[in-house]
Protein backbone atom coordinates (compact mmCIF):
# COMPACT_ATOMS: atom_id res chain seq x y z
CA UNK A 1 0.00 0.00 0.00
CA UNK A 2 1.48 3.36 -1.02
CA UNK A 3 1.94 6.01 1.62
CA UNK A 4 -0.26 9.13 1.41
CA UNK A 5 1.25 12.20 -0.20
CA UNK A 6 2.84 14.75 2.06
CA UNK A 7 0.79 17.94 2.46
CA UNK A 8 2.62 21.20 2.88
CA UNK A 9 1.23 23.63 5.47
CA UNK A 10 0.41 26.19 2.78
CA UNK A 11 -1.55 23.58 0.82
CA UNK A 12 -3.55 22.74 3.95
CA UNK A 13 -4.36 26.42 4.51
CA UNK A 14 -5.46 26.89 0.90
CA UNK A 15 -7.51 23.69 0.95
CA UNK A 16 -9.35 24.81 4.07
CA UNK A 17 -10.12 28.24 2.68
CA UNK A 18 -9.35 29.97 -0.60
CA UNK A 19 -6.98 32.92 -0.47
CA UNK A 20 -9.55 35.15 -2.16
CA UNK A 21 -11.87 34.53 0.79
CA UNK A 22 -9.48 36.47 3.00
CA UNK A 23 -10.81 39.87 1.92
CA UNK A 24 -13.89 39.84 4.17
CA UNK A 25 -11.87 38.70 7.18
CA UNK A 26 -9.06 41.12 6.38
CA UNK A 27 -11.48 44.03 6.66
CA UNK A 28 -12.91 42.50 9.83
CA UNK A 29 -9.48 42.20 11.46
CA UNK A 30 -8.64 45.85 10.90
CA UNK A 31 -10.31 47.28 14.03
CA UNK A 32 -8.59 44.68 16.23
CA UNK A 33 -5.13 45.34 14.87
CA UNK A 34 -2.27 42.99 14.09
CA UNK A 35 -2.87 40.75 17.11
CA UNK A 36 -6.37 39.90 15.85
CA UNK A 37 -5.09 38.11 12.72
CA UNK A 38 -4.88 34.28 12.94
CA UNK A 39 -1.56 32.75 11.90
CA UNK A 40 -2.87 31.02 8.76
CA UNK A 41 -4.26 34.27 7.41
CA UNK A 42 -1.25 36.28 8.54
CA UNK A 43 1.36 34.08 6.89
CA UNK A 44 -0.60 32.74 3.91
CA UNK A 45 -3.99 34.08 2.88
CA UNK A 46 -3.35 37.83 3.21
CA UNK A 47 -0.78 37.48 0.45
CA UNK A 48 -3.63 37.04 -2.05
CA UNK A 49 -4.32 40.74 -1.44
CA UNK A 50 -0.71 41.87 -1.72
CA UNK A 51 0.15 41.88 2.00
CA UNK A 52 3.36 40.42 3.44
CA UNK A 53 4.52 40.82 7.01
CA UNK A 54 7.71 42.84 7.00
CA UNK A 55 10.83 43.00 9.12
CA UNK A 56 10.72 43.16 12.11
CA UNK A 57 7.61 41.00 12.47
CA UNK A 58 6.99 42.12 16.04
CA UNK A 59 6.35 45.64 14.74
CA UNK A 60 3.13 44.33 13.18
CA UNK A 61 3.57 46.12 9.85
CA UNK A 62 3.09 45.01 6.25
CA UNK A 63 4.43 45.46 2.79
CA UNK A 64 1.55 46.13 0.38
CA UNK A 65 1.98 45.52 -3.34
CA UNK A 66 -0.34 47.11 -5.93
CA UNK A 67 -0.73 45.58 -9.40
CA UNK A 68 -0.15 47.88 -12.37
CA UNK A 69 -0.96 45.84 -15.53
CA UNK A 70 1.56 46.66 -18.26
CA UNK A 71 2.91 49.28 -15.83
CA UNK A 72 0.39 51.90 -16.97
CA UNK A 73 -0.85 54.59 -14.58
CA UNK A 74 -2.42 57.98 -15.11
CA UNK A 75 -1.14 61.05 -13.25
CA UNK A 76 -4.30 60.98 -11.14
CA UNK A 77 -3.70 57.36 -10.17
CA UNK A 78 -0.05 58.02 -9.39
CA UNK A 79 -0.98 61.03 -7.29
CA UNK A 80 -3.44 58.89 -5.32
CA UNK A 81 -0.74 56.25 -4.78
CA UNK A 82 1.65 58.94 -3.58
CA UNK A 83 -0.91 60.22 -1.11
CA UNK A 84 -1.47 56.66 0.17
CA UNK A 85 2.27 56.26 0.66
CA UNK A 86 2.58 59.51 2.59
CA UNK A 87 -0.52 59.02 4.72
CA UNK A 88 -0.25 55.31 5.50
CA UNK A 89 3.19 54.06 4.40
CA UNK A 90 5.71 56.48 5.91
CA UNK A 91 6.43 57.88 2.41
CA UNK A 92 7.85 54.53 1.25
CA UNK A 93 7.59 53.14 -2.25
CA UNK A 94 9.34 50.90 -4.77
CA UNK A 95 8.95 50.12 -8.45
CA UNK A 96 9.34 46.36 -8.84
CA UNK A 97 10.65 44.29 -11.73
CA UNK A 98 7.02 43.30 -12.43
CA UNK A 99 5.90 46.91 -12.93
CA UNK A 100 4.16 46.96 -9.53
CA UNK A 101 4.22 49.66 -6.88
CA UNK A 102 4.82 48.45 -3.35
CA UNK A 103 4.58 50.27 -0.03
CA UNK A 104 6.02 49.45 3.37
CA UNK A 105 5.12 50.08 7.02
CA UNK A 106 1.39 49.55 6.39
CA UNK A 107 -0.87 48.98 9.42
CA UNK A 108 -3.74 46.50 9.14
CA UNK A 109 -5.99 49.16 10.67
CA UNK A 110 -5.46 51.31 7.56
CA UNK A 111 -6.01 48.61 4.96
CA UNK A 112 -9.79 49.19 4.51
CA UNK A 113 -9.19 52.86 3.67
CA UNK A 114 -6.32 51.96 1.34
CA UNK A 115 -8.37 49.34 -0.50
CA UNK A 116 -11.29 51.75 -0.86
CA UNK A 117 -8.99 54.30 -2.45
CA UNK A 118 -7.46 51.70 -4.78
CA UNK A 119 -10.94 50.71 -5.90
CA UNK A 120 -11.82 54.36 -6.50
CA UNK A 121 -8.87 54.86 -8.82
CA UNK A 122 -9.30 51.55 -10.65
CA UNK A 123 -6.32 49.66 -9.21
CA UNK A 124 -6.10 46.57 -7.03
CA UNK A 125 -3.78 44.51 -4.88
CA UNK A 126 -5.77 41.32 -5.52
CA UNK A 127 -3.36 38.70 -6.85
CA UNK A 128 -0.29 40.87 -6.30
CA UNK A 129 1.17 38.11 -4.11
CA UNK A 130 0.27 34.52 -3.26
CA UNK A 131 -0.17 31.33 -5.29
CA UNK A 132 -2.07 33.01 -8.07
CA UNK A 133 -1.46 34.82 -11.37
CA UNK A 134 0.67 37.86 -10.54
CA UNK A 135 0.77 41.23 -12.29
CA UNK A 136 0.95 40.78 -16.06
CA UNK A 137 3.83 42.69 -17.55
CA UNK A 138 4.40 44.20 -20.97
CA UNK A 139 6.36 46.78 -22.89
CA UNK A 140 6.62 50.26 -21.38
CA UNK A 141 6.30 51.88 -24.81
CA UNK A 142 3.48 49.70 -26.14
CA UNK A 143 1.36 51.46 -28.72
CA UNK A 144 3.77 54.35 -29.23
CA UNK A 145 7.14 52.88 -30.21
CA UNK A 146 7.90 53.21 -33.90
CA UNK A 147 9.74 49.87 -33.99
CA UNK A 148 7.12 47.70 -32.28
CA UNK A 149 5.23 45.03 -34.20
CA UNK A 150 1.93 45.33 -32.34
CA UNK A 151 0.43 47.18 -29.39
CA UNK A 152 0.04 44.31 -26.93
CA UNK A 153 -1.35 46.35 -24.02
CA UNK A 154 -5.01 45.53 -24.87
CA UNK A 155 -4.09 41.83 -24.74
CA UNK A 156 -2.35 42.33 -21.39
CA UNK A 157 -5.49 43.99 -20.06
CA UNK A 158 -7.73 41.23 -21.42
CA UNK A 159 -5.64 38.49 -19.79
CA UNK A 160 -5.40 40.51 -16.56
CA UNK A 161 -9.17 40.82 -16.38
CA UNK A 162 -9.65 37.11 -17.10
CA UNK A 163 -7.49 35.98 -14.19
CA UNK A 164 -8.43 38.76 -11.75
CA UNK A 165 -10.42 37.24 -8.85
CA UNK A 166 -11.00 34.11 -10.96
CA UNK A 167 -11.53 31.28 -8.49
CA UNK A 168 -10.72 28.65 -11.07
CA UNK A 169 -7.13 29.84 -10.82
CA UNK A 170 -6.88 31.21 -7.29
CA UNK A 171 -5.25 28.09 -5.80
CA UNK A 172 -2.16 27.36 -7.88
CA UNK A 173 0.84 25.36 -6.62
CA UNK A 174 2.90 28.56 -6.53
CA UNK A 175 2.97 32.02 -8.12
CA UNK A 176 2.41 32.30 -11.88
CA UNK A 177 3.95 35.01 -14.03
CA UNK A 178 2.92 36.10 -17.52
CA UNK A 179 4.40 38.66 -19.90
CA UNK A 180 3.01 39.71 -23.30
CA UNK A 181 4.92 42.12 -25.50
CA UNK A 182 5.09 43.48 -29.02
CA UNK A 183 8.39 45.23 -28.31
CA UNK A 184 11.19 44.99 -30.87
CA UNK A 185 13.74 44.85 -28.02
CA UNK A 186 11.74 42.16 -26.15
CA UNK A 187 11.98 44.27 -23.01
CA UNK A 188 9.63 42.31 -20.76
CA UNK A 189 11.94 39.33 -20.14
CA UNK A 190 9.96 36.51 -21.74
CA UNK A 191 12.86 34.14 -21.09
CA UNK A 192 12.23 34.09 -17.32
CA UNK A 193 8.42 34.07 -17.12
CA UNK A 194 6.03 31.14 -16.70
CA UNK A 195 4.39 32.30 -19.93
CA UNK A 196 6.35 34.56 -22.26
CA UNK A 197 4.69 35.83 -25.45
CA UNK A 198 6.68 37.94 -27.91
CA UNK A 199 5.44 39.30 -31.21
CA UNK A 200 6.88 38.40 -34.58
CA UNK A 201 5.98 38.85 -38.22
CA UNK A 202 5.26 35.59 -39.99
CA UNK A 203 6.28 34.90 -43.59
CA UNK A 204 2.76 35.70 -44.76
CA UNK A 205 3.02 39.15 -43.17
CA UNK A 206 0.65 38.50 -40.26
CA UNK A 207 1.61 39.30 -36.67
CA UNK A 208 1.64 36.44 -34.20
CA UNK A 209 3.12 35.72 -30.77
CA UNK A 210 5.88 33.19 -30.14
CA UNK A 211 5.14 31.08 -27.04
CA UNK A 212 7.68 30.40 -24.30
CA UNK A 213 6.78 28.44 -21.15
CA UNK A 214 8.37 27.50 -17.84
CA UNK A 215 10.93 30.19 -17.09
CA UNK A 216 11.75 31.51 -13.63
CA UNK A 217 14.55 32.59 -11.33
CA UNK A 218 14.56 32.14 -7.54
CA UNK A 219 16.96 29.76 -5.83
CA UNK A 220 16.76 27.36 -8.82
CA UNK A 221 16.80 29.28 -12.07
CA UNK A 222 15.51 28.02 -15.41
CA UNK A 223 15.01 29.59 -18.82
CA UNK A 224 11.64 29.13 -20.48
CA UNK A 225 11.23 26.55 -23.21
CA UNK A 226 10.23 27.81 -26.61
CA UNK A 227 7.35 25.56 -27.67
CA UNK A 228 7.71 26.33 -31.38
CA UNK A 229 4.16 27.58 -31.85
CA UNK A 230 2.67 30.91 -32.87
CA UNK A 231 -0.52 32.31 -31.34
CA UNK A 232 -2.81 34.87 -32.86
CA UNK A 233 -3.73 37.74 -30.53
CA UNK A 234 -7.23 36.29 -30.24
CA UNK A 235 -5.92 32.90 -29.03
CA UNK A 236 -3.80 34.25 -26.19
CA UNK A 237 -6.37 34.42 -23.35
CA UNK A 238 -7.63 30.89 -24.02
CA UNK A 239 -4.15 29.38 -24.33
CA UNK A 240 -2.93 31.19 -21.23
CA UNK A 241 -5.88 29.77 -19.29
CA UNK A 242 -5.14 26.22 -20.45
CA UNK A 243 -1.45 26.52 -19.58
CA UNK A 244 -2.36 27.82 -16.15
CA UNK A 245 -4.83 24.93 -15.72
CA UNK A 246 -2.10 22.38 -16.52
CA UNK A 247 0.07 24.00 -13.87
CA UNK A 248 -2.83 24.02 -11.40
CA UNK A 249 -3.64 20.36 -11.97
CA UNK A 250 -0.16 18.84 -12.39
CA UNK A 251 2.20 21.17 -10.55
CA UNK A 252 4.00 19.86 -7.45
CA UNK A 253 2.03 20.56 -4.26
CA UNK A 254 4.15 18.48 -1.89
CA UNK A 255 7.29 20.61 -1.90
CA UNK A 256 7.20 24.40 -2.17
CA UNK A 257 10.76 24.42 -3.50
CA UNK A 258 9.61 22.36 -6.52
CA UNK A 259 6.18 23.89 -7.08
CA UNK A 260 6.80 26.38 -9.91
CA UNK A 261 5.83 25.61 -13.51
CA UNK A 262 9.53 25.44 -14.41
CA UNK A 263 9.82 22.14 -12.51
CA UNK A 264 6.89 20.64 -14.40
CA UNK A 265 8.55 21.63 -17.68
CA UNK A 266 11.81 20.11 -16.50
CA UNK A 267 9.97 16.88 -15.66
CA UNK A 268 7.78 16.64 -18.76
CA UNK A 269 9.92 18.38 -21.34
CA UNK A 270 8.53 20.87 -23.89
CA UNK A 271 7.27 18.18 -26.31
CA UNK A 272 5.05 16.47 -23.73
CA UNK A 273 3.89 19.82 -22.37
CA UNK A 274 2.84 20.97 -25.84
CA UNK A 275 1.04 17.65 -26.40
CA UNK A 276 -0.87 18.05 -23.13
CA UNK A 277 -1.67 21.66 -23.97
CA UNK A 278 -3.05 20.82 -27.40
CA UNK A 279 -5.00 17.88 -25.97
CA UNK A 280 -6.54 20.25 -23.42
CA UNK A 281 -7.38 22.78 -26.14
CA UNK A 282 -8.76 20.10 -28.46
CA UNK A 283 -6.77 21.38 -31.44
CA UNK A 284 -3.24 21.79 -32.73
CA UNK A 285 -1.52 25.15 -32.54
CA UNK A 286 0.21 26.80 -35.47
CA UNK A 287 3.89 25.87 -35.75
CA UNK A 288 6.43 28.53 -36.60
CA UNK A 289 10.06 29.58 -36.55
CA UNK A 290 11.69 31.53 -33.74
CA UNK A 291 11.87 35.31 -34.00
CA UNK A 292 15.23 37.04 -33.82
CA UNK A 293 15.85 38.23 -30.28
CA UNK A 294 18.60 40.86 -30.05
CA UNK A 295 21.38 40.56 -27.50
CA UNK A 296 20.81 43.50 -25.21
CA UNK A 297 22.34 44.33 -21.86
CA UNK A 298 19.74 46.99 -21.17
CA UNK A 299 16.12 47.01 -22.34
CA UNK A 300 15.16 50.01 -20.22
CA UNK A 301 13.59 52.40 -22.81
CA UNK A 302 15.35 55.42 -21.31
CA UNK A 303 15.93 58.79 -22.92
CA UNK A 304 13.82 60.93 -25.25
CA UNK A 305 12.37 59.28 -28.34
CA UNK A 306 9.84 60.20 -31.00
CA UNK A 307 6.54 58.32 -30.91
CA UNK A 308 4.49 57.05 -33.81
CA UNK A 309 2.32 60.15 -33.60
CA UNK A 310 4.20 63.12 -35.08
CA UNK A 311 5.09 65.79 -32.54
CA UNK A 312 4.85 63.50 -29.50
CA UNK A 313 7.73 61.99 -27.56
CA UNK A 314 8.26 59.56 -24.72
CA UNK A 315 10.70 60.38 -21.95
CA UNK A 316 12.25 57.48 -20.01
CA UNK A 317 14.06 58.20 -16.75
CA UNK A 318 16.20 56.07 -14.43
CA UNK A 319 15.07 55.49 -10.85
CA UNK A 320 17.87 54.67 -8.44
CA UNK A 321 17.35 50.98 -7.62
CA UNK A 322 13.60 51.36 -8.03
CA UNK A 323 13.31 53.51 -4.88
CA UNK A 324 10.24 55.65 -5.47
CA UNK A 325 8.91 57.59 -2.48
CA UNK A 326 5.37 58.87 -2.17
CA UNK A 327 6.65 62.40 -2.64
CA UNK A 328 8.32 61.26 -5.88
CA UNK A 329 5.00 59.90 -7.09
CA UNK A 330 3.30 63.23 -6.42
CA UNK A 331 6.07 65.13 -8.17
CA UNK A 332 6.02 62.88 -11.24
CA UNK A 333 2.24 63.11 -11.48
CA UNK A 334 2.48 66.90 -11.52
CA UNK A 335 5.36 66.94 -14.00
CA UNK A 336 3.43 64.69 -16.40
CA UNK A 337 0.30 66.85 -16.20
CA UNK A 338 2.28 70.04 -16.81
CA UNK A 339 3.92 68.37 -19.82
CA UNK A 340 0.52 67.47 -21.27
CA UNK A 341 0.85 63.73 -20.64
CA UNK A 342 -1.89 61.53 -19.22
CA UNK A 343 0.08 58.25 -19.22
CA UNK A 344 3.10 57.04 -17.29
CA UNK A 345 4.48 53.52 -17.50
CA UNK A 346 6.63 51.70 -14.97
CA UNK A 347 9.22 49.38 -16.49
CA UNK A 348 10.56 45.90 -15.73
CA UNK A 349 13.91 47.59 -15.03
CA UNK A 350 12.45 49.57 -12.09
CA UNK A 351 12.33 52.81 -14.06
CA UNK A 352 9.51 54.85 -15.63
CA UNK A 353 8.52 56.37 -18.96
CA UNK A 354 6.34 59.46 -19.45
CA UNK A 355 4.30 59.05 -22.65
CA UNK A 356 2.72 61.45 -25.13
CA UNK A 357 4.86 64.50 -24.34
CA UNK A 358 4.57 67.33 -26.90
CA UNK A 359 7.92 68.39 -28.32
CA UNK A 360 8.00 71.88 -26.73
CA UNK A 361 7.48 70.35 -23.26
CA UNK A 362 10.34 67.83 -23.39
CA UNK A 363 13.24 70.00 -22.20
CA UNK A 364 11.35 71.36 -19.19
CA UNK A 365 10.22 67.87 -18.22
CA UNK A 366 13.78 66.56 -18.42
CA UNK A 367 14.94 69.41 -16.20
CA UNK A 368 12.20 68.77 -13.63
CA UNK A 369 12.98 65.06 -13.54
CA UNK A 370 16.71 65.70 -13.12
CA UNK A 371 16.04 67.97 -10.15
CA UNK A 372 14.28 64.99 -8.49
CA UNK A 373 17.24 62.71 -9.28
CA UNK A 374 15.58 60.98 -12.26
CA UNK A 375 18.01 61.14 -15.17
CA UNK A 376 16.92 60.74 -18.79
CA UNK A 377 20.50 60.32 -20.03
CA UNK A 378 21.93 58.24 -17.19
CA UNK A 379 25.23 56.43 -17.01
CA UNK A 380 25.35 52.73 -17.85
CA UNK A 381 25.74 52.08 -14.16
CA UNK A 382 22.62 54.03 -13.20
CA UNK A 383 20.39 52.78 -16.02
CA UNK A 384 21.30 49.14 -15.52
CA UNK A 385 21.31 48.64 -11.75
CA UNK A 386 18.49 46.73 -10.05
CA UNK A 387 17.93 46.38 -6.31
CA UNK A 388 15.45 44.41 -4.21
CA UNK A 389 13.93 45.53 -0.90
CA UNK A 390 16.74 44.24 1.34
CA UNK A 391 16.92 43.99 5.11
CA UNK A 392 15.24 47.33 5.72
CA UNK A 393 11.86 45.62 5.27
CA UNK A 394 12.22 42.08 3.86
CA UNK A 395 12.24 39.12 6.26
CA UNK A 396 14.20 36.94 3.83
CA UNK A 397 16.99 39.36 2.98
CA UNK A 398 20.43 38.92 4.49
CA UNK A 399 21.87 42.30 3.52
CA UNK A 400 20.86 45.92 2.96
CA UNK A 401 20.38 46.64 -0.75
CA UNK A 402 18.72 49.92 -1.74
CA UNK A 403 21.18 52.33 -0.13
CA UNK A 404 24.09 50.10 -1.08
CA UNK A 405 23.01 50.05 -4.74
CA UNK A 406 22.76 53.86 -4.77
CA UNK A 407 26.19 54.15 -3.19
CA UNK A 408 27.61 51.69 -5.72
CA UNK A 409 26.21 53.61 -8.70
CA UNK A 410 27.43 56.99 -7.46
CA UNK A 411 30.89 55.55 -6.71
CA UNK A 412 31.22 53.98 -10.18
CA UNK A 413 30.06 57.17 -11.91
CA UNK A 414 32.74 59.06 -10.01
CA UNK A 415 35.55 56.55 -10.37
CA UNK A 416 34.96 55.26 -13.92
CA UNK A 417 33.62 58.32 -15.76
CA UNK A 418 32.72 57.94 -19.39
CA UNK A 419 31.94 54.22 -19.13
CA UNK A 420 29.36 53.81 -21.90
CA UNK A 421 29.18 50.05 -22.41
CA UNK A 422 25.69 48.69 -21.62
CA UNK A 423 25.87 46.97 -18.25
CA UNK A 424 23.39 45.41 -15.84
CA UNK A 425 24.19 45.10 -12.14
CA UNK A 426 21.99 43.43 -9.53
CA UNK A 427 22.13 44.04 -5.80
CA UNK A 428 19.95 41.30 -4.33
CA UNK A 429 19.34 40.52 -0.68
CA UNK A 430 18.80 36.76 -0.85
CA UNK A 431 18.79 33.85 -3.36
CA UNK A 432 15.11 34.45 -4.32
CA UNK A 433 16.31 36.81 -7.05
CA UNK A 434 13.77 39.61 -6.89
CA UNK A 435 16.46 41.72 -8.58
CA UNK A 436 17.42 39.07 -11.16
CA UNK A 437 21.04 38.49 -10.17
CA UNK A 438 21.37 35.39 -12.38
CA UNK A 439 20.67 37.32 -15.60
CA UNK A 440 22.74 40.43 -14.94
CA UNK A 441 26.30 41.09 -16.09
CA UNK A 442 27.32 41.47 -12.46
CA UNK A 443 25.07 39.81 -9.92
CA UNK A 444 25.62 40.44 -6.22
CA UNK A 445 23.51 38.20 -3.96
CA UNK A 446 23.43 38.69 -0.21
CA UNK A 447 25.13 36.33 2.21
CA UNK A 448 27.01 36.43 5.49
CA UNK A 449 30.62 35.85 6.43
CA UNK A 450 31.92 34.86 9.83
CA UNK A 451 34.36 37.17 11.54
CA UNK A 452 35.83 37.40 15.00
CA UNK A 453 33.20 40.06 15.74
CA UNK A 454 30.37 37.85 14.49
CA UNK A 455 28.48 37.49 11.17
CA UNK A 456 28.86 40.36 8.74
CA UNK A 457 27.05 41.24 5.53
CA UNK A 458 28.66 40.00 2.33
CA UNK A 459 27.82 39.18 -1.28
CA UNK A 460 28.32 36.17 -3.50
CA UNK A 461 29.22 37.09 -7.08
CA UNK A 462 27.73 35.92 -10.40
CA UNK A 463 29.22 37.14 -13.69
CA UNK A 464 28.08 37.09 -17.29
CA UNK A 465 24.32 36.54 -17.05
CA UNK A 466 22.17 38.04 -19.80
CA UNK A 467 18.94 37.67 -21.76
CA UNK A 468 18.41 37.87 -25.50
CA UNK A 469 20.24 35.74 -28.09
CA UNK A 470 22.37 33.10 -26.40
CA UNK A 471 20.75 33.88 -23.05
CA UNK A 472 22.79 32.44 -20.22
CA UNK A 473 22.84 32.48 -16.46
CA UNK A 474 25.74 34.12 -14.68
CA UNK A 475 28.55 31.91 -13.40
CA UNK A 476 29.13 31.96 -9.67
CA UNK A 477 32.63 32.71 -8.44
CA UNK A 478 34.18 30.98 -5.47
CA UNK A 479 34.27 34.04 -3.27
CA UNK A 480 32.26 36.19 -0.91
CA UNK A 481 32.95 39.90 -0.88
CA UNK A 482 32.38 41.96 2.27
CA UNK A 483 29.41 44.23 1.63
CA UNK A 484 31.43 47.42 1.96
CA UNK A 485 33.88 46.18 -0.71
CA UNK A 486 31.53 45.60 -3.66
CA UNK A 487 32.15 49.17 -4.86
CA UNK A 488 35.87 48.54 -5.27
CA UNK A 489 35.25 45.11 -6.77
CA UNK A 490 32.85 46.46 -9.42
CA UNK A 491 35.23 49.33 -10.20
CA UNK A 492 38.15 46.98 -10.75
CA UNK A 493 36.03 44.74 -12.93
CA UNK A 494 34.94 47.69 -15.09
CA UNK A 495 38.51 49.00 -15.38
CA UNK A 496 39.88 45.56 -16.24
CA UNK A 497 37.27 45.20 -18.96
CA UNK A 498 38.23 48.56 -20.48
CA UNK A 499 41.92 47.68 -20.41
CA UNK A 500 41.70 44.11 -21.71
CA UNK A 501 38.78 44.02 -24.15
CA UNK A 502 39.75 42.99 -27.66
CA UNK A 503 38.29 46.17 -29.13
CA UNK A 504 35.82 48.92 -28.26
CA UNK A 505 33.20 46.79 -30.01
CA UNK A 506 33.59 43.90 -27.57
CA UNK A 507 30.66 43.91 -25.14
CA UNK A 508 31.03 43.25 -21.45
CA UNK A 509 29.04 40.06 -22.01
CA UNK A 510 31.46 38.82 -24.66
CA UNK A 511 34.44 39.78 -22.52
CA UNK A 512 33.17 37.75 -19.57
CA UNK A 513 32.12 34.82 -21.78
CA UNK A 514 35.62 34.28 -23.16
CA UNK A 515 37.09 33.78 -19.68
CA UNK A 516 36.91 30.63 -17.58
CA UNK A 517 35.64 30.82 -14.02
CA UNK A 518 39.24 30.45 -12.80
CA UNK A 519 40.24 33.41 -14.95
CA UNK A 520 37.25 35.44 -13.77
CA UNK A 521 38.39 34.89 -10.20
CA UNK A 522 41.52 36.86 -11.03
CA UNK A 523 39.93 39.76 -12.90
CA UNK A 524 39.14 41.86 -9.82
Amino acid sequence: MSSPKREHKVERVKRERDGLDALVDLLRYAPGGFAAIPEDDLEVRLRWYGLYTQRPKEAGLFMLRVKIPNGTVTPDQLEALGNLSIRYGDNTGDITTRQDIQFHSIRIEDVPAIFAELERIGLTSSGACGDITRNITGCAVAGIDRAELIDAEPIVEQVHQFFLNNREFSNLPRKFKITISGCAAHCSNHEINDIGLIALRREDGTIAFDLWVGGGLGAKERFADRLGVHLTPEEIPEVAAHICALFRDYGNREYRTKARLKFLLAEWGPEKFLHELETSLGRNLLRGAAPPVPVTANRAHLGVHAQKTPGLFYVGAAVQGGLFHGTDMLALANFAREAGSNRIRLTTTQNFVVLDVPGPAVVRLEHQLAERGFQTNPSSFRSGTLACTGTQFCKLALVETKARAAELVEFLEREVPGFTTPLRISVTGCPNSCAHYQVCDIGFVGDLIRTAEGPKEAFRVFLGGHLGTGHVFGRELDKKIPAESIKDYAKQLAVTYLERRHSTAESFQAFIARHSVAELEQLA
